[in-house]
């Protein structure tokens, strides 16, 4: 560009302009969501002059990896990039090119697409329509269920369905889980039984008769005692043991170890009373052992009131038992009466607090499945899932939301959804819920539960907002529920005034550490308008340039540009530069933004253009600096809509570039007398004004002189001074034998030599490098056309002076190529009787020309004698001048 501008300003005439070819007009297609897709320009000069020039994007999505070229041949780089983008984005734009060939925009539009979005997964809209492409293609819709943004089908955006899928992908057997995973879509109601608490039938009478042992009939005290030591010498544990350890016992034995075997083979959860002997020894017993505490303290719990005695004995024992148990989150149905038993509101502290949530959401799963093994719990909620073995078809799990999802697993790592099962609560305790979430406000899944409230209701104040995003920091969420928590975050900052009190450091920490990726569109935009809102600027500014994300209301992107343009980080930026165009093209009128815009800003002529005449209509600052760039590239592409007005803005500035107004007067010069278009009358001023003030014309740019005096040839009549410029300025081109059609019309203003005014000009305005051929013939004496030779005198014009007398007239054709067979151009040429001084030898010649053939034989021999007696004149005056000469030698 300066290369071109400088010889313009020197007045150097370069015709040479490459013609510009591109590889592709424009750029259809798709790409990939998530990845990154190359583009190929190549720009070629057909005409073997060197390319030159920039290239800019005008979208976000597309960047140049390099945006300057040089060559006749120059392949250009492009990178889309769709890696912040969802399937159904659109990226569209055009790459702007800005070259010594000229200007042009390429438009591209891609649409963003997933592998295998491009053919089902938006289809996928409910449940039903992926039963139907199983119905229809099972092998297509095991495929579609292998891919990993299946679950980006729009009717996976349920959390349950989300759920179901993650946990029985883990399973080995793909078309089981697919099964599965179909079975759940279809059936979502689950054949389950939910139960209130109830308790264990324990030991019935049928169940103690099971033997045919008449035990209880027995009234031989030996004999019992006999049959009871050698039970406990077995060690036996059985139904009949029990029986009769409880018959040796009623019959007041005194045993060894007799108590204690009986407490081993009482049934599990049996809720009769023990004989009070058992009681009484146990309550004094100073260290009961482990394995035998739970039952025994099942069974007092199970049979005696708070008031009795028995129970006052062991109530510490128990109390301590329990608090023991609970700490160590152990939990089955026994163990589930005494927490509720013992377990106060005010025993609630914070070791307490933190476990006991999972027994109050305690529930029994029982299936008579006995394929199963295992239940698997997937909360709606969490990224985790929990597996429970199944112990006797039965499992105790703490279920803390109703929504969630259980699995059933076999011994191969099978999941199943289609297992009948019965779902017991066994506790249900709201105050102590209430007083653990009081004394321990961070226990998860409690915290969990009050997000979740809040999360449906909406937030209402900032300490709603704080457990919020505390849940979202700290807690592994499923995907679907994250995205739910913080779209409810996003809405409800979105809606917060300017006049409500700005976020926290730890808020807007948390508004700065959300990943781009989490987001759709809508929310992206929520975020970039709190951001901008709570005066975040550069992380705005980050996330829109990584999510290209501009679609936010005028108000909110003038705010974060003038921020940016006040903190001079991004001045140079091109994606402030194109952000701030946005902002041009959707009528901004900040002063701030304009005066950014006009000292930084570049790209195509027109788009430039328009900047500079709101910049200069709305009086902003920066005029002169997007005027200087702009009259440069206008004159580097050859650019002409709107040069003269962007020519004279710029002119009006006082400390305008000479080299800049030169370049443009020249350019101006060029167009008028090479090109032969109309061009403005203060350009000839201009150049009147250089060719005036310049003594020696050989200084002068001969474009100057050339375009200066055809004008001059236009005029009607010229002042005494610029007859006298005029006659200097003829004399120099005269001399440099640059004459042309019209130099023998100035001889109405100055003196123009005999030599020039004898003979007429075909003028030629072709190319430069290839010679035309001229045909020529002169009227009325020459019938056929001669080819004839016509010679360049400058740049691309091609002059054949012509000698014509009164009554001839010159025919000519020409032709660019020697093959054409129709002529480039053609016309005629007549005498006009013009002569430079009536009488001259020339004027004779013309006039016995006029005269031969016309029977005026009198009037042509007096022509003849004065032609004959003006050569014997000359003659004499040139033999005496050549002798004075010699004389004077």
């Amino acid at each position: 560009m300066k290369e071109r501008i400088n010889k313009l300003a020197r007045g150097i005439v370069d015709l040479a302009c490459p013609e510009l070819r591109l590889s592709d007009t424009a750029f259809h297609g798709m790409v990939c969501a998530g990845e990154t897709l190359k583009l190929d320009l190549t720009l070629t000069s057909e005409n073997g002059i060197l390319l030159k020039g920039l290239i800019y994007s005008d979208s976000p999505y597309v960047t140049i990896q390099k945006n300057t070229f040089l060559g006749l041949r120059t392949r250009i780089s492009a990178l889309v990039d769709a890696r912040a983008l969802e399937d159904g984005d659109h990226i569209e734009g055009g790459l702007c090119i800005v070259s010594n060939g000229g200007e042009t925009r390429i438009p591209f539009a891609f649409e963003v697409r997933s592998y295998a979005s491009a053919e089902v997964i938006p289809g996928l809209r409910t449940p039903e329509d992926f039963v139907k492409l199983y119905q229809t293609n099972g092998g297509a819709a095991l495929r579609v269920f292998e891919y990993d943004d299946f679950v980006r089908a729009p009717f996976m955006n349920d959390a349950r369905f989300r759920a179901l899928y993650d946990g029985l992908r883990k399973g080995p057997d793909r078309v089981h889980a697919l099964e599965a995973f179909l079975y759940a879509i279809r059936y979502p109601k689950q054949e389950t039984t939910t139960r209130m608490p109830r308790a264990e039938s324990g030991c019935t009478k049928e169940t103690l008769n099971r033997a045919d042992v008449p035990v209880e009939a027995l009234e031989d005290a030996e004999l019992i005692e006999e049959a009871a030591g050698c039970c406990i010498r077995a060690g036996a544990t059985t139904e009949l043991a029990f029986r009769i350890y409880q018959r040796a016992i009623e019959m007041q034995s005194q045993i060894t170890r007799l108590y204690e075997y009986y407490m081993y083979a009482m049934p599990k959860g049996y809720q009769g009373r023990l004989p009070r002997e058992v009681y009484l020894y146990f309550a004094y017993e100073y260290d009961i052992p482990e394995n035998m505490k739970l039952p025994l303290f099942y069974n007092v719990v199970m049979n005696f009131g708070a008031e009795e005695d028995i129970y006052q004995r062991f109530e510490k024992k128990i109390q301590k038992f329990t608090i023991d148990q609970l700490l160590k989150s152990a939990f089955d149905q026994r163990l589930s009466v005494l927490y509720e038993r013992m377990v106060l509101v005010d025993m609630v502290d914070e070791r307490i607090g933190t476990v006991l949530p999972a027994i109050l959401r305690a529930y029994r799963v029982s299936t008579s499945d006995p394929r199963m093994r295992y239940v698997v719990v997937r909360y709606l909620e969490l990224q985790r899932e929990e597996l429970y073995p199944l112990k006797e078809g039965s499992a105790y799990i703490p279920l803390f939301f109703e929504n969630s999802v259980l699995l059933f697993q076999d011994a191969y790592g099978d999941r199943y959804t289609d297992i009948s099962y019965e779902k017991t609560r066994i506790m249900e305790k709201p105050e102590l819920e209430k007083r653990c979430f009081q004394v321990v406000p961070e226990q998860p899944m409690l915290k969990l539960a009050r997000a979740r409230r809040i999360a449906r209701n909406g937030i209402q104040s900032a300490e709603e907002l704080q457990l919020l995003e505390s849940v979202i920091r700290e807690m592994p969420l499923a995907g679907p529920y994250r995205a739910y928590l913080l779209n409810v975050i996003l809405r409800y900052l979105d809606k917060l005034r300017d006049s409500e009190p700005e976020l926290s450091e730890e808020e807007k920490q948390f508004l700065a550490e959300i990943p781009q990726q989490e987001l759709d569109h809508s929310e992206q935009k929520m975020l970039l308008r709190t951001l901008i809102r709570q005066n975040m600027f550069e992380e705005a500014y980050r996330r829109m340039l990584a999510s290209g994300e501009r679609d936010l209301d005028r108000p909110y992107l003038e705010k974060l540009v003038r921020s940016l343009v006040a903190s001079e980080r991004h001045t140079r930026s091109a994606e402030l530069m194109d952000l701030g165009y946005d902002l041009f093209t959707l009528g901004t009128k900040d002063k701030t933004i304009l005066r950014y815009l006009m000292e930084y800003y570049n790209g195509l002529s027109g788009d430039m253009l328009a900047i500079l005449l709101r910049g200069q209509k709305l009086k902003a600052d920066g005029q002169r600096e997007m005027a200087e760039r702009l009259l440069a590239q206008m004159l580097f592409s050859r650019t002409e809509q709107g040069l003269d007005d962007v020519f004279e803005l710029y002119r009006s500035f006082p400390d305008a570039e000479n080299v800049l107004l030169r370049a443009y007067i020249t350019k101006r010069a060029v167009d008028y007398f090479i090109d032969g278009r109309v061009i403005r009358e203060k350009v000839f001023s201009d150049i009147y004004g250089i060719v005036r003030d310049e003594r020696y014309k050989e200084r002068v740019p001969v474009i100057y002189l050339l375009a200066m005096s055809k004008h001059m040839s236009e005029q009607k009549d010229l002042n005494g001074e610029e007859k006298l410029v005029l006659q200097d300025t003829m004399d120099y081109l005269i001399r440099k034998k640059l004459i042309f059609a019209y130099t023998r019309t100035l001889y109405r203003f100055v003196r123009i030599p005999d030599s020039v005014m004898d003979r007429y000009y075909i003028e030629y305005h072709g190319h430069k490098d290839i010679r035309p051929s001229l045909y020529l013939r002169i009227l009325p004496d020459q019938g056929d056309y001669e080819e004839e030779e016509i010679v360049r005198i400058y740049q691309n014009i091609y002059v054949r002076p012509v000698t014509l007398f009164a009554g001839e007239r010159a025919e000519y054709q020409i032709y660019e190529s020697t093959k054409d067979q129709v002529p480039a151009t053609s016309g005629s040429i007549a005498w006009d009787g013009t002569v430079r001084l009536k009488g001259d030898t020339y004027d004779i010649l013309s006039e016995m020309s006029g005269l031969i053939g016309k029977d005026q034989d009198q009037e042509l021999y007096e022509a003849m004698h004065r032609y004959v007696r003006n050569e014997a004149v000359i003659e004499a005056l040139f033999t005496k001048e050549m002798t004075e000469a010699k004389s004077v030698e």
